[in-house]
C-alpha cells in the first residue's frame, strides 16, 4: 500500500482556493485546477515506500505487473486502465469531446509518424486510449453535457433565429443524425457579424422571454460569451444539455459526447487517457475537423445516478470495461468498520473524516480527506474503519 502525491496541473480556469481547501493547505495565488492520481506518462503521481523513497507510479507498476497490476488487468489492459482527478473549475473547460479507441489509436499513430512531439501544443492525439468518463459531485456541480433531445435544439434555434435559421432549417428537414450535425457545422461557420447578433439576440431573451428553458439557454450564452469573446463555443451551448449535480451525484460521459464543466468541485475517474479534442472556449489548440469526427449524434451518450446516503458502500459501474467507483461512509456500518468492494489495483481518496484502511497483510494506513492511496492488485481483501468517507477506483 502506498502514499500518493499527486501531479498538479494549474491551467487557467482552476480555482485559486476549492483544491487547497479540499486538500487542507495554503492557497499561493496560483490556479489549481487538477490533481492527478493516477499512472498516465504525462502526470504520473508518485509513491512514497516505507523507506521514504520517491518513485512516479507508472515505473512502480512497470517494475512488476504482476504483483501492482494481476495476471487480469495486465492480460486484458497492459497498464492501469483508469485515472483519478480531483477537479476544481472556477470557471468553465473548453468545450470539448473524447475520441473512441479506433480514433485514437489512428490519430495517435498517425502524429507520431509525422513526429509531432507529444508536447506539441498543436498536437491532439496524446495517447491511443480512449476516455469514457464520470465526474462524482463533492460540492454542487453544473455542466454542459450531452446534446439535447432534437426538438429542445430546434426550438432554441427557431426562438434565436437571424443567423440561426439555417441551422435550424437544416435540422428540421434532414433527419437523425445528419440533421444535427448539419446544424452544428452551420453554427461552426457563423462570421463574427452574425456571432454578434446571436448574442445580442440571446441577451434579450434571457432577460425577457417568458419560456424558462429558453431564458435559461440564452443566459449561458450570454455567460459564456463574457467569459470567452468572441468564441463559438459560447452559441454551440445551446445545443447542450445543463446538468446539474448535487453532492453524491455522478454523471457518466460515454466517448464522443460533448460537454463542458461549468463549475464546482469532484472526483473525476476516467479511461487512463488525456485525449482530448476542441470545438472552443479555450486558449488551447482548437482542431474542430477532428472534433466533428469523434463526436456521438446519435444519442445524448450521459447518465446521472446519485450515491444514496444511507448506504455503507455504493458502487456506480458504467458501461466502460475501465473502471468502476465505489463510494464507503465506513461510519454506518457496524462497529465503523467494512470490506470495501472490488479486486485489482486500486487507488483511495478520501472525502471527509478520518479512516484507516487495513490490507489482507495487516498493513495500515490512515486517510483523510484531500489524501490518497495505491493498493496493489496483491492485496485482495481491503477494509475501511472509522469516521469518515472515501472514494475507490477500481477494475470491475
Amino acid at each position: 500500500m502506498y502514499r500518493l502525491t499527486g501531479a498538479r496541473r494549474s491551467y487557467d480556469w482552476g480555482s485559486t482556493t476549492a483544491m487547497f481547501e479540499f486538500l487542507g493547505t495554503t492557497p499561493d495565488g496560483v490556479p489549481f485546477a487538477e490533481l492527478w492520481l493516477g499512472a498516465h506518462p504525462t502526470g504520473p503521481a508518485t509513491t512514497q515506500t516505507r523507506d521514504g523513497l520517491r518513485h512516479r507510479l507508472d515505473h512502480l507498476i512497470a517494475a512488476d505487473t504482476e504483483r501492482t497490476l494481476g495476471n487480469h488487468v495486465t492480460s486484458r489492459f497492459g497498464q492501469l486502465p483508469y485515472l483519478v482527478k480531483l477537479l476544481a473549475p472556477a470557471r468553465p473547460l473548453s468545450m470539448q469531446v473524447h475520441p473512441n479507441r479506433k480514433m485514437a489509436s489512428a490519430g495517435y499513430h498517425e502524429e507520431e509518424r509525422r513526429g509531432v512531439p507529444l508536447d506539441d501544443p498543436l498536437r491532439s492525439f496524446k495517447d491511443e486510449h480512449n476516455k469514457p468518463e464520470m465526474v462524482y459531485a463533492i460540492t454542487h456541480f453544473e455542466g454542459l453535457v450531452g446534446l439535447r433531445d432534437r426538438d429542445e435544439v430546434l426550438l432554441l434555434l427557431e426562438t434565436v433565429a437571424g443567423p440561426l435559421t439555417p441551422a435550424a432549417d437544416a435540422l428540421r428537414d434532414e433527419p437523425g443524425e445528419q440533421g444535427l450535425r448539419s446544424a452544428l457545422e452551420l453554427i461552426l461557420g457563423l462570421e463574427i457579424p452574425q456571432l454578434t447578433e446571436v448574442l445580442q439576440t440571446a441577451r434579450h431573451l434571457s432577460e425577457f422571454h417568458t419560456h424558462h428553458g429558453i431564458q435559461e439557454a440564452c443566459s449561458t450564452v450570454v455567460e459564456l460569451a463574457q467569459l470567452y469573446p468572441k468564441d463559438i463555443g459560447a452559441v454551440v451551448s445551446l445545443m447542450l444539455n445543463k446538468v446539474r449535480l448535487q453532492p453524491g451525484q455522478l454523471v457518466f460521459l460515454a466517448d464522443g459526447v460533448p460537454h463542458a464543466y461549468l463549475g464546482g468541485f469532484g472526483l473525476e475517474i476516467m479511461g487512463n487517457s488525456d485525449n482530448v479534442l476542441r470545438l472552443g472556449m479555450t486558449t488551447k489548440h482548437v482542431d474542430v475537423p477532428a472534433t466533428l469526427q469523434a463526436l456521438n449524434f446519435n444519442s445524448s451518450g450521459f447518465s446521472v445516478e446519485t450515491a444514496p446516503s444511507d448506504q455503507v458502500t455504493h458502487v456506480f459501474e458504467p458501461p466502460a470495461p475501465e473502471y468502476a467507483l465505489s463510494i464507503t461512509r465506513a461510519h454506518l456500518a457496524p462497529n465503523e468498520t467494512t470490506i470495501l468492494p472490488g479486486r485489482g489495483p486500486r487507488i483511495l481518496v478520501g472525502l471527509s473524516g478520518e479512516l484507516t484502511v487495513t490490507t489482507e497483510s495487516n498493513e495500515h494506513q490512515s486517510l483523510s480527506r484531500g489524501q490518497a492511496l495505491f493498493i496493489p492488485a496483491e492485496e485482495s481483501v481491503i477494509s475501511a474503519s472509522g469516521c469518515g468517507s472515501l472514494a475507490q477506483a477500481f477494475v470491475p
